[in-house]
C-alpha cells in the first residue's frame, strides 16, 4: 500500500456523526452515523461502510464494502460493493468476529458506482467517476446518483442526490446542502501494517 493510500484510509476510518447539524436543523437533516472500519482479512484497502439513523443504530439502511486502490495517475479509486445478504452483517461494524466472516463471495461489485478521490490542498475530494451512471432505485423509480464528499481533519462532508435519468430533475437528496459529519472515534490503528 502506498503512503498516499495509507494516509487517506487513516483519515477516513472511524465513526462519524452529524448530531450538531441535525439538532440545529431537525426538519432538514436526520441524525446519522457513518462508520468506516477496516476488514483486515480481505484484500488491502477493504473497508466496511455502514450508515445508520441514530434512532435505529442496529439496523443500517446502507451497508457496503469499499476497496480503496491507488491508480497509476495518483487518483484513489473506491470500488463499491454491496452484500448479497446485508442483514447477515448488520452488526459487523462493532463485532470483529462477524467482520471476520465476510468473504469475497458475499460481495457484489456495483458497476458504474465507483468513486475517484484526489488530494487537493490537504483535503480529499471524492466524486463518482466521470461518465458513471450509478442507478439507485428509490421511491419506486430508477434515479441516477450524483455524489460528492470532502474529507479533512476530523470532518467529512457529503452530498448525495438522485436525478431522473431522462429529465435530470432532482428526485431525492438534500435540499439544504451538504451533510456535515464530525469524527467521534478513529479506527486508523486497525489498518493492518502489511496492507
Amino acid at each position: 500500500m502506498t503512503s498516499t493510500l495509507r494516509s487517506f484510509l487513516s483519515l477516513l476510518c472511524g465513526d462519524y456523526s452529524n448530531q450538531k447539524q441535525a439538532f440545529d436543523n431537525p426538519p432538514l437533516f436526520a441524525h446519522i452515523h457513518l462508520r468506516y472500519r477496516p476488514i483486515e482479512h480481505l484484500q488491502p484497502g477493504s473497508i466496511l461502510l455502514e450508515q445508520t439513523y441514530a434512532v435505529d443504530p442496529k439496523n443500517p439502511y446502507r451497508l457496503r464494502m469499499i476497496r480503496a486502490e491507488e491508480q497509476p495517475n495518483g487518483v484513489i479509486k473506491l470500488w463499491n460493493h454491496t452484500f448479497r445478504e446485508p442483514s447477515r452483517f448488520n452488526a459487523a461494524t462493532f463485532d470483529r468476529a462477524l467482520r471476520g466472516e465476510i468473504q469475497e463471495s458475499d460481495l457484489i461489485c456495483l458497476d458504474e458506482c465507483h468513486y475517484q478521490v484526489q488530494k487537493v490542498a490537504g483535503s480529499y475530494l471524492g466524486s463518482l467517476e466521470p461518465n458513471c451512471r450509478c442507478i439507485v432505485h428509490r421511491n419506486g423509480k430508477d434515479t441516477v446518483l450524483v455524489s460528492t464528499f470532502k474529507l479533512e481533519k476530523n470532518q467529512l462532508k457529503t452530498l448525495d442526490r438522485g436525478h431522473d435519468p431522462v429529465t435530470n430533475e432532482r428526485c431525492w437528496g438534500s435540499i439544504a446542502g451538504e451533510f456535515q459529519f464530525q469524527k467521534l472515534t478513529s479506527w486508523s490503528s486497525e489498518i493492518p501494517a502489511d496492507w
